[in-house]
């Protein structure tokens, strides 16, 4: 499939009041202007990656929404985790062979790590 035949199908499967922020800097590839035409622009509108670029916003009133936010994605991103571990140790139970790729894919060094 050519790149614009996926990106067209993509687009049809993204509901249309779905704010994804477009990054205009480049494609994802990383090799040319991205196309954000008619999609919000990710760093100067949907940009909350840190807590200073909320406090930057003239008129932010954050208050704790910043550490409240993180909290919340670090809760659910360590039960995605979790769920995905014990679905691979019970998809791969011979041999050791799920704790190997759980161990795989916590280390930086898998080979060296993961006997």
């Amino acid at each position: 499939m050519k790149d614009a035949d996926w990106t067209r199908e993509a687009r049809g499967r993204v509901p249309a009041d779905l704010a994804t922020g477009c990054y205009p800097d480049f494609d994802s590839a990383g090799v040319k202007a991205a196309d954000c035409e008619g999609r919000v622009a990710h760093n100067r509108t949907l940009n909350k990656d840190t807590a200073a670029s909320s406090r930057a916003r003239a008129g932010a009133k954050t208050g704790d929404n910043f550490r409240r936010a993180t909290a919340g994605a670090t809760a659910e991103i360590t039960r995605q985790w979790n769920d995905f571990r014990v679905e691979l140790l019970a998809a791969y139970p011979g041999h050791g062979r799920g704790a190997q790729m759980v161990c795989a894919l916590v280390h930086d060094d898998p080979a060296a790590a993961c006997p």
